[in-house]
């Protein structure tokens, strides 16, 4: 029974969607701190949050069942997402339920800092009547640089246009025919800065756009610039900011994101030319509605079915391509478990070839399904989230190639693992489109099915090997299922991969390496 815990106000709609999916339980809860949050959080299945909510690694230290959390909207720097990949727990956010109210709200702003609206009513309500006092600028025919042209950065762009604006563009993943489609100009940031006569921020919050515009870029805008941040404090530094409004280096600016929020130790009071609004951006009836609709039905997709979308620390999967992929993602795991079972020695290095055509273009599912497969075995928790991490934890590297036509199947997928005793390959294929198959160990062709207790005995190519082998066996009292036998040449090395029914003791193993030829006996379950 999936459990559910929700804070931060999530609208009731969204609520609701999680009460009425069966098995599901719900705790609606207020905001928490870090350490309130680590006392409670291994209860939980899903965690919501918005903004109130700071989920670090301290809340994260011991997980416990949760799988999954959840930001009703775009930002996700109040959650910390190596920590949560780490722990193997995938996070969502709504990247489009706020676009609209954000985009909107920046217009609000620019257009109050145009026209002096909040100034001019304070004027009002003091019972005064300074007209001339509150002289004000135009959109039509200025320059605007939008810093970030994603969703909300794109709608802002289009919006500006309507207002017969000359837009720019900063964006280092935005492509030039992209730009052109958008009716926009691309260009640096530093040309932006000296450019534009508006600026609005749209960009994430990282280490490249932390301080993004300081004192250096504010002293090279036009004297007559406005700024606008409705996307994260501090991509903006708040105290240069402060002082070149103080000392009229640019016209005026309108915040409705800070650094800490509450906003603490306020650069900006007494100044006149700046407006400042709580971070009400996607505070509309509207936005709220949408991000906790969208958030909850992400979070019961991924709960009931592993569908993930709009993840930011995994590949986002549907429920559609996660059937498709179905076959192929538990054949690669069978892959990844049975090198983890069958080397020798410390590993070093994995390599996964990707042979033939495939039914698909993305890989990294494929990817991280083999190295869940190889890590299971060695360490508690692993999934497709934290598979990546882990190996790079436990100084095991990894390579990917495609080779499109160099596969004797319609397609194979070959995982080598390199130890500091020896280099093991095994090759998978799937059998009429959901049927997993070995297909290959080492120089050995084989037809074996990867399932269930396996003995892998490997021998000289000579006669009664087979028959003493599988007669210890019986005699044993264990049954043998399956059997695939495979050789580089006659008289050479041989293989056998016998699936059995329950596991061998270790006396029978023994008796097994006592038989003339065989060189060893490797036991595993797939």
């Amino acid at each position: 029974m999936p459990k559910i815990l929700v804070l931060d106000g999530l609208s009731d709609e969204g609520v609701e969607i999680f009460r009425a999916t069966p098995g599901f339980e719900v705790d609606v809860k207020a905001p928490m701190k870090p350490a309130e949050l680590a006392a409670v959080i291994g209860q939980y299945d899903g965690l919501v949050v918005r903004s109130a909510t700071t989920v670090t690694a301290e809340a994260l230290a011991k997980p416990g069942n949760l799988k999954v959390i959840g930001r009703a909207g775009a930002g996700v720097d109040n959650i910390d997402k190596d920590a949560a990949t780490n722990a193997g727990i995938v996070v969502m956010n709504t990247p489009g339920g706020n676009t609209i109210s954000t985009c909107e709200h920046t217009f609000a702003l620019l257009l109050a800092l145009c026209r002096n609206v909040p100034a001019a009513h304070a004027s009002m309500m003091a019972g005064r009547w300074d007209r001339k006092k509150f002289m004000g600028a135009e959109l039509f025919g200025k320059t605007i640089g939008v810093v970030g042209a994603g969703r909300i950065g794109g709608a802002v762009a289009k919006r500006a246009l309507a207002f017969e604006m000359k837009v720019l563009v900063f964006d280092p993943l935005l492509t030039q025919l992209k730009a052109e489609a958008l009716g926009v100009e691309l260009v640096s940031i530093d040309d932006l800065i000296v450019r534009s006569d508006f600026i609005t921020v749209h960009a994430p919050k990282s280490e490249k756009t932390n301080n993004l515009i300081g004192a250096a870029q504010l002293a090279r805008m036009k004297p007559s610039c406005r700024i606008v941040n409705c996307a994260r404090g501090g991509i903006i530094n708040e105290n240069d900011l402060a002082e070149a409004l103080r000392n009229k280096t640019i016209a005026g600016a309108a915040l409705d994101v800070y650094t800490a929020e509450p906003l603490e130790n306020n650069p900006f009071l007494g100044l006149d030319n700046i407006i400042t609004t709580p971070h009400l951006a996607a505070s509309t009836d509207e936005a709220q509605l949408t991000v906790a609709v969208d958030i909850a039905h992400q979070m019961v997709d991924y709960l009931t079915t592993g569908a993930i979308q709009n993840a930011v620390n995994v590949p986002s999967l549907d429920a559609e391509m996660r059937a498709k992929l179905g076959p192929y993602l538990h054949l690669a795991e069978k892959l990844g478990r049975f090198q983890s079972l069958f080397m020798k020695g410390r590993p070093s290095r994995l390599e996964i070839d990707y042979c033939g055509e495939l039914a698909f273009t993305d890989t990294y599912p494929i990817t991280s399904a083999i190295l869940c497969g190889f890590l299971a075995p060695m360490v508690d928790t692993v999934n497709m989230v934290n598979a990546p991490a882990l190996l790079r934890e436990h100084g095991i590297t990894c390579n990917e190639t495609r080779c499109p036509d160099a596969s004797d199947y319609s397609f194979q997928i070959k995982v080598r693992v390199v130890t500091d005793k020896e280099t093991d390959m095994v090759a998978g294929t799937l059998f009429g489109g959901d049927d997993p198959r070995i297909c290959a160990i080492n120089d050995t062709r084989m037809d074996a099915v990867p399932d269930g207790w396996v003995a892998i005995c490997i021998n000289d190519d000579k006669p009664l090997v087979i028959g003493r082998t599988t007669t210890i066996i019986g005699e044993a009292g264990v049954n043998i299922a399956n059997m695939t036998l495979g050789r580089d040449e006659a008289g050479g090395h041989a293989l056998a991969l016998i699936n059995l029914d329950s596991p061998l003791d270790a006396a029978t193993l023994a008796k097994l390496e006592a038989v003339p030829h065989v060189n060893e006996v490797r036991l595993m379950k797939l």
